[in-house]
């Protein structure tokens, strides 16, 4: 089993599915379905990103990175073609702003010490650090402290300043929460049953944060009217 094997299971049965799903919905005009679309863009992004850098140069080379630059340039699209006003309009009062902007400040948070704990230690030293997958730096921990941590944190403080793009890209960084979230819990799952050694903290924390990002995810979505085209 390669390290890559649960992020193919989760993408063939989970994001291919919604990815094809939510981009009908937008394609209709659906809130739902975009914000949806949004998150699935995403989470290609950051996986085929993570791909094209953490993985030994193969013959899919030009697959990662084909992928996450279509990713990129769809989402930049995506974005630039709402008008937020309607957005506004199409969220109900039941919102959860408080309890999503706390979650998602709370993942970011939690990537951030993470990703800091692995890293700070080695600082001074000449040795890598423990959990280094690639040749000569940490790409996983780069990427999730560039990109993840930064996207979560802001979208919380958006929330919390009622911005509607905070409004906007809070389901979309949850679909992100939930996709990358049974990856890593399959992923634990398949090593745990591979070598007989299950790692029973991790996979406990992992799944109750993709429980908790799915209720809540479930909750925005809910709070979504669907009244109006998105288009501008």
């Amino acid at each position: 089993m390669t390290g890559g094997t649960p992020w193919d299971f989760v993408r063939l049965f989970v994001g291919i599915p919604v990815f094809v799903a939510s981009f009908v919905l937008y394609l209709r005009g659906s809130l739902r379905g975009t914000v949806v679309f949004i998150g699935s863009l995403a989470n290609f992004l950051y996986q085929y990103l993570l791909w094209t850098f953490d993985w030994a140069y193969n013959a899919y080379f030009l697959v990662y990175v084909g992928v996450f630059a279509l990713s990129l340039c769809t989402l930049g699209l995506v974005l630039a073609g709402i008008d937020l006003s309607r957005v506004r309009a199409e969220m109900s009062e039941r919102f959860p702003v408080v309890t999503a902007a706390s979650f998602s400040i709370a993942v970011g948070g939690l990537l951030l010490f993470k990703c800091l704990g692995e890293i700070v230690p080695s600082i001074g030293t000449h040795a890598m650090p423990a959990t280094a997958t690639g040749y000569y730096t940490v790409v996983d921990q780069a990427l999730d402290l560039g990109l993840l941590v930064p996207l979560f944190i802001l979208v919380g403080i958006l929330l919390l300043k009622r911005d509607t793009l905070g409004y906007l890209l809070s389901a979309s960084t949850l679909i992100l929460a939930v996709t990358v979230g049974l990856s890593v819990v399959a992923g634990e799952l398949m090593l745990g049953l591979s070598t007989g050694r299950m790692n029973t903290a991790g996979l406990g924390v992992f799944t109750f944060f993709l429980i908790a990002a799915l209720a809540l995810l479930v909750k925005v979505l809910a709070s979504v009217r669907q009244t109006s085209s998105l288009g501008q």
